[in-house]
C-alpha cells in the first residue's frame, strides 16, 4: 500500500490510494511557518516551499578585523548569485559587536546616506552596498558583545515598528544571524540563554525543530597558525565558544576565519539554510524499505550530499545538495507506513 504525505503552511493533508479511490485525513492544525507546503490535495500534487529568509550579519569591528572584513567583503558577490540562484526571498542586515565605545552601533543596522537599512534582491547595486557595510571598520571596542548586539537588533524599541530596525522582522521568515569575529563573545548570559530568548522571537516548529539558525566565522579551535591578533607572533589564539554553542544548539555552521576563502564558508550557510527551509515533516512513520522520493518526476536518491536523508528523531525527510528542489518544483513522497501490511 503506497502512502502520499503532502504539507500545507497551515496544515497536514495526508491522502490513501487504495484501487483507485481516495481516502483524505486530516491531521490537524501545525504552526510551521515555513517549509514545503502544497496547493491542492491531489495525489503526487505540486508542493511548494515559503522562501522568506531573514539574515542579520553581526561583524566585530576590534583593531584587529580589517583583514578579515575585507576577505568578508569580497566574497559577497558570490554568496548574493547563490541566493539568487535559489530564488529565495530575502532580507538582510548588518550590525556591529560593538556595544561600548563612542561610535557604538548599540545592535542598529548600519547605513550609508541614500541607502535602506534592510537590504532586499532588489536593493540598487546590492553586492557593493553589502560589502560596504561589512567593511564595518576596526576601531570599535576591543570587547566584543555580539549576542548582547543581536538581541538588541531584534529587540524593541530598535525593532518596533517605529524604530531604527523596523522593517527586517518577518512572521514567516527563517532568521538567521551570521557572527564574524575573531574573538570569543563577552556579552552576560551564556549561549544557552540566548539560545532561549531566540526561541521566544521564532517559536520552534511543532517538530521541535529551531525556526532560526546560528553561524559562527572565527577562531574554532586552539591552532596557534590561527591567530586572534595580526601583530601577535605567539601563537594566541581566541576560540570563539560562545559563538560555536549557539550555532550548534541551531544546527548551524562554525567556520574557520583563517581560510584563504570565505565561498566555501558561506556555500555551508546557504546549503544549510535550504536544507532547514525543505526538511519535509511526515505524519506517520515510514517503513524505510519503501521510501521513495520524487521531484519532477525524477527519482532522487537516497544520499546525505546530492539528496534526501531521514531522520527518525523528527520523522522528517530533508533534501541536500543539488537534490534542493526548487519553490515551484512537484515533489511526491511514497511510502508504506510502518507496521502495515500489505
Amino acid at each position: 500500500m503506497n502512502r502520499t504525505i503532502q504539507k500545507n503552511l497551515g496544515r497536514k493533508i495526508a491522502t490513501l490510494a487504495v484501487a483507485g479511490l481516495v481516502a483524505s485525513f486530516g491531521s490537524g492544525c501545525n504552526q510551521q511557518k515555513f517549509g514545503l507546503g502544497s496547493e491542492t490535495a491531489e495525489f503526487g500534487q505540486r508542493a511548494t516551499y515559503n522562501t522568506e529568509v531573514d539574515v542579520l550579519w553581526v561583524i566585530d569591528t576590534s583593531s584587529s578585523m580589517d583583514r578579515h572584513q575585507d576577505l568578508m567583503a569580497s566574497q559577497m558577490g558570490s554568496f548574493v548569485s547563490g541566493l539568487n540562484a535559489t530564488r529565495l526571498n530575502y532580507r538582510m542586515a548588518v550590525t556591529t559587536m560593538d556595544m561600548g565605545s563612542s561610535q557604538a552601533a548599540m545592535g542598529k543596522f548600519l547605513a550609508a546616506s541614500g541607502t535602506p537599512k534592510v537590504l532586499t534582491a532588489q536593493t540598487p547595486n546590492l553586492v557593493n552596498v553589502l560589502s560596504q557595510r561589512v567593511r564595518a571598520g576596526a576601531a570599535g571596542s576591543p570587547v566584543e558583545r555580539g549576542l548582547e548586539a543581536m538581541k538588541a537588533s531584534l529587540s524593541a524599541p530598535l525593532a518596533s515598528s517605529t524604530g531604527h530596525n523596523a522593517g527586517f522582522l518577518r512572521e514567516n521568515a527563517l532568521l538567521v544571524v551570521i557572527f564574524l569575529s575573531n574573538e570569543d563573545d563577552q556579552s552576560s548570559g551564556n549561549a544557552a540563554s540566548y539560545a532561549a530568548w531566540l526561541d521566544s522571537v521564532r517559536p520552534p516548529l511543532p517538530s521541535g525543530e529551531r525556526s532560526w539558525l546560528a553561524h559562527f566565522m572565527g577562531v574554532t579551535s586552539g591552532d596557534a597558525s590561527c591567530k586572534t591578533s595580526q601583530w601577535d607572533q605567539s601563537g594566541y589564539s581566541e576560540v570563539g565558544l560562545k559563538y560555536m554553542g549557539l550555532a550548534e544548539l541551531s544546527g548551524g555552521t562554525s567556520e574557520a576565519i583563517c581560510d584563504a576563502d570565505f565561498r566555501r564558508a558561506l556555500t555551508n550557510v546557504k546549503a544549510r539554510i535550504l536544507e532547514v527551509m525543505t526538511e519535509y515533516k511526515l505524519d506517520r512513520v515510514p517503513n524505510l524499505e519503501t521510501l521513495a522520493i520524487y521531484v519532477n518526476g525524477a527519482k532522487v536518491p537516497q544520499n546525505s550530499d546530492n539528496g534526501w536523508s531521514y531522520f527518525a528523531a523528527n520523522n522528517s525527510v530533508r533534501f541536500h545538495g543539488t537534490a534542493v528542489p526548487a519553490p515551484d518544483a512537484r515533489i511526491r513522497i511514497d511510502y508504506d507506513p510502518a507496521g502495515m501490511k500489505d
